[in-house]
């Protein structure tokens, strides 16, 4: 095989994912790109490494130090018929086992035509993911599915973590290569510029170059390796028309071109190598604009706007669609649940329809998208039991608690999902901004040994 010196940066990030068992679906998920430009990636991968097999492929990957030994999911890569065009055989989403079964197995004889790619010696590793996800399992049921006893106990689900330098509300998040990048957000001292970056092996954070425009209530999309962050509240309470694009491999900033209109907390979501923005504070009430900025041509669209106008809201990606939750309209805080399909574009279909509302009425919160669950944390609610944090599958279209953070009375922060944890920074804590950094271990891995026997 060839040295990975041949790989692209998005290559190599392909092929960690393949080597921890993820599906075309999970990695398009966590890369913010279609399926099918996994399956271009992977056959280039495949012909510059000189694999046949994913089997193949996630070998390489750990003997060539991309990935730790011992975190690389080889059940879950078959060897035979597996081919860069054919998505992975396992699929978590759409696995009818259920939690307790996960839990319970042990691991499964290695076969044998595996030992002539294991010859760093006796034990082969099997890395079970323990998702909420599995909360969801069993799609015909038609009753919401009572919580499993999530059984790992090596570490509390919710862990502190070094917090940020500057205490602040409003903040952006981004993750690039590993690391998560905080950005803006108002602290006590007022509308910052502050950029941060977290090395989470450090557990430690060092200063970036500033953004030049000062900015709060804004969100981050990362495309292509660029951190865009448009619009934002400014230091005089307007709302900014302004895109700026932090490029962190040179630690310099960019203007992309103006949006439509001045917005402030919007909420925003990137699909197909697309921003998309929903809504938001214009300055002079709230909205319902839907925005797409494509950050090939530098051109900002205007679409199907909302049916509902809200600042506060939270967006995120799931089996294609964006779905774009809460947020506030005037004083009041809403529970609405409202799903743009980029697909219906072009045809006679809705392009907006509606899925299960919140239980309570919210905005100001943390939302990711993790292997199509969206979890929800924080926030600002006019009603007791509001802010829980909560998990919606949209395969189900149910909405279920997960495990509580110390903190209850928490908004206006930053959530992004980074490795298998799920970090939630920054914020007003009690109505003060916190420098706190949670991190929640979405994804368990247990290491089991295996003996394999000569023949």
């Amino acid at each position: 095989m060839t040295e990975n010196s041949e790989l692209s940066e998005r290559e190599i990030e392909i092929l960690r994912l393949v080597a921890t068992g993820a599906s075309n679906k999970e990695i398009a998920q966590q890369l913010y790109i279609s399926a099918n430009t996994v399956k271009v990636h992977l056959r280039n991968i495949f012909s510059k490494i000189g694999a046949t097999t994913r089997t193949e492929a996630a070998m390489y990957a750990v003997q060539s130090g991309l990935v730790p030994t011992g975190v690389s999911d080889l059940e879950r890569v078959e060897e035979n018929g597996d081919q860069a065009a054919e998505p992975l055989s396992a699929d978590l989403s759409d696995n009818s086992a259920g939690a307790s079964s996960l839990h319970s197995q042990a691991a499964p004889p290695t076969p044998v035509g595996w030992r002539n790619w294991l010859p760093w010696g006796s034990a082969a590793v099997l890395v079970i993911f323990v998702l909420v996800l599995w909360w969801f399992s069993g799609r015909g049921n038609t009753a919401t599915p009572a919580l499993p006893a999530v059984a790992p106990t090596v570490a509390p689900r919710w862990q502190a973590r070094a917090s940020l330098t500057l205490p602040r509300a409003g903040l952006a998040l981004a993750v690039y290569e590993n690391r998560l990048y905080a950005l803006g957000g108002e602290a006590a001292s007022g509308v910052t510029g502050m950029v941060e970056r977290y090395d989470p092996q450090a557990d430690a954070w060092e200063a970036r170059q500033s953004k030049p425009l000062p900015v709060a209530d804004i969100t981050a999309g990362v495309i292509g390796g660029k951190i865009y962050i448009p619009g934002g509240r400014l230091a005089d309470g307007s709302s900014s028309d302004t895109l700026e694009i932090y490029d962190p491999a040179r630690d310099s900033w960019s203007r992309g071109a103006r949006l439509p209109g001045p917005r402030c907390a919007y909420a925003l979501a990137v699909f197909e190598g697309k921003l998309y923005l929903f809504g938001g504070w214009d300055g002079k009430g709230d909205t319902a604009s839907t925005f797409r900025y494509d950050p090939e041509l530098d051109e900002w669209e205007i679409l199907e706007p909302m049916p509902t106008a809200r600042s506060f809201a939270g967006a995120a990606v799931a089996d294609g669609k964006l779905y774009v939750l809460g947020g506030r309209r005037g004083d009041m805080s809403l529970a609405v649940n409202e799903v743009y399909w980029p697909a219906r574009e072009g045809t006679d279909e809705p392009r907006w329809t509606s899925a299960a509302a919140l239980p309570a009425g919210r905005y100001a919160m943390g939302i990711a998208s993790i292997v199509d669950v969206l979890y929800l944390v924080g926030g600002e609610t006019q009603q007791e039991g509001g802010g829980i944090t909560l998990a919606f599958a949209p395969a189900q279209n149910v909405w279920q608690e997960f495990p509580q953070p110390q903190v209850l009375t928490w908004s206006h922060m930053a959530v992004a999902l980074l490795g298998s944890e799920l970090y939630v920074l920054g914020g007003l804590i009690d109505q003060q901004p916190s420098a706190q950094n949670l991190a929640y271990k979405a994804i368990y891995t247990v290491s089991i040994p295996t003996i394999i026997k000569d023949q």
